[in-house]
């Protein structure tokens, strides 16, 4: 597998099997980024650009354009907007009716941003799971040729030469006969 064109190049195709590799790798980056304090931000930034290249050339194979990658980045974006302003109301209104602002008020407007939270991460999963299942086209389309998959590299060889069969296996296909 060429990782470098699977996680550097945004031009091309690749087939599901790639697809959820990349997905792993940039699920396990984002883990890592949440670790590590300062150089997370960074692992964080250079993961924007490896999801762009593995779910563009993704949709690249099922013959769309990479642009359809930003849907769910708007989305997110979005609902983040969102909460804030949610968030913000809350404390602002209760600020400005002259009371104390309690825990209550927090506990409120933190249900808000776990939601609107979720439904960000509910698009996200949807998506990625619709482009993981989705089919590709076959044979080449306006991206690039078809990928190639290595079925013996998946599946093993199955045309195992009889020299490499055991010698129970050997007798086992030579007193085999129809009944």
């Amino acid at each position: 597998m060429n990782w470098q064109f699977l996680l550097l190049d945004p031009n091309g195709r690749i087939a599901a099997r790639e697809y959820w590799i990349g997905v792993a790798i940039i699920v396990g980056g984002n883990i890592l980024a949440d670790i590590i304090p300062i150089l997370g931000g960074l692992i964080w930034l250079g993961l924007i650009w490896v999801g762009l290249c593995v779910y563009g050339k993704r949709l690249h194979d099922t013959g769309r354009s990479a642009a359809i990658h930003a849907v769910p980045w708007i989305a997110s974006f979005v609902l983040s907007v969102l909460a804030v302003l949610m968030v913000g109301g809350a404390i602002l209104s209760g600020l400005m009716s002259g009371e104390n602002v309690g825990p209550g008020l927090f506990l409120s407007a933190g249900g808000g941003l776990l939601f609107l939270g979720g439904l960000g991460m509910l698009i996200w999963a949807g998506y990625t799971v619709w482009l993981g299942l989705a089919l590709g086209d076959n044979g080449p389309n306006q991206y690039g040729p078809e990928p190639v998959i290595d079925i013996a590299a998946t599946f093993g060889d199955a045309t195992e030469p009889r020299e490499q069969q055991s010698d129970t296996e050997t007798k086992a296909n030579e007193t085999d006969t129809p009944r």
